[in-house]
């Protein structure tokens, strides 16, 4: 069997790329052309059993020589943190997505795996509690709302054609290897600008291993066929100002305890992008910390999947990995 991994240097990707190998499956990794010299990945495997392919997936004459002779496609590529247009994430996102999605079908893969997001269900209501059947509700954002188009097109493809597809919702993804999320808190807790707008803003944090374990149980479960799963490690982890507490004591650092109006924050965000190429707050992020937000796993763990790193001990690894890489200011 040859499985397929797009967007194989990113975060999610990577990982998913060291559990396909761990089981001694044959791995074609889908990096960007200029990706290719620099890659990480080539410490993962010999080359008898992993290769490494160049290529953009909006050009679909290169994915469909990428995919050539695969059996199957975790599909992890997208555009996630960059601050464009809606039309480059869609770009990306959605027609990157149709590329792919077809070219394999082409092939006649086993089963194509699509790493969505926990975003696509909108932002939450008073109590609300999602699950995989909640419907797909947009942010106004270029992110979330790029990534719904691409799933809505995938179904169709799938209810249409016959695309052999599975889903993955991750929450929010943590753990040894993030270069985003984990070290942009980190930044702002040390330059002193990290203020929170909602008390006890609750995450769905999912370990990027434990990811990875329920995207191989999904690829390889007949009763995953056609079915979404929300991933997320337990109900009972640390808020954000928890984790952000854990952060500044391992960079040596006063925790943040600033408390603003979410409005304020907004207001703050929407300037921001408006005067500056690079905001440092975007009104996404603003959205995604102003919540607390609640998922149901039931589903993924009914299908035997278990997260194998408390989150708890994850959170921790995490941190000890960011603390390794910004050690300590010294003291005089």
């Amino acid at each position: 069997m040859v499985t397929l991994v797009t967007g194989a240097n990113g975060f999610v990707g990577m990982a998913i790329a060291r559990r396909v190998l761990d089981t001694g499956q044959q791995l074609r990794c889908l990096v960007r052309p200029d990706e290719i010299a620099t890659s990480a990945l080539r410490q993962l495997g010999s080359p008898d059993q992993l290769e490494i392919v160049g290529a953009d997936i909006t050009d679909r004459d290169a994915v469909d020589a990428a995919c050539a002779d695969i059996d199957r496609v975790f599909h992890a590529a997208a555009m996630v943190h960059a601050a464009q247009p809606l039309e480059e994430y869609r770009r990306v996102n959605v027609e990157g997505t149709r590329n792919v999605a077809e070219a394999a079908f082409l092939r006649g893969i086993d089963r194509f795996v699509h790493i969505s997001t926990s975003d696509v269900f909108g932002l939450p209501d008073a109590g609300e509690t999602f699950t995989e059947t909640s419907p797909l509700r947009g942010w106004g954002e270029p992110y979330p709302d790029s990534k719904i188009e691409a799933e809505t097109w995938l179904w169709r493809f799938h209810r249409e054609r016959g695309l052999p597809l599975s889903v993955v919702y991750p929450g929010w993804v943590y753990g040894p290897g993030d270069k985003a999320f984990f070290p942009a808190l980190a930044d702002s807790i040390r330059d002193g600008s990290m203020s929170f707008w909602c008390r006890d803003c609750w995450l769905p944090w999912v370990h990027v291993d434990n990811l990875a374990d329920a995207c191989l149980l999904v690829a390889r479960h007949p009763d995953a066929l056609g079915q979404g799963f929300l991933a997320y490690d337990d109900d009972r982890g640390p808020t954000l100002q928890e984790v952000c507490g854990k952060i500044a004591e391992a960079i040596g650092c006063p925790p943040p305890k600033r408390h603003i109006p979410y409005t304020l924050a907004f207001l703050v965000a929407w300037m921001s992008q408006k005067i500056r190429s690079d905001p440092t707050l975007r009104t996404v992020d603003v959205k995604a910390f102003g919540y607390v937000w609640r998922f149901s796993n039931e589903k993924l763990r009914a299908l035997g999947w278990h997260p194998t790193i408390p989150v708890e001990e994850g959170i921790d690894q995490a941190i000890q990995a960011l603390f390794a890489e910004s050690p300590r200011p010294s003291k005089a």
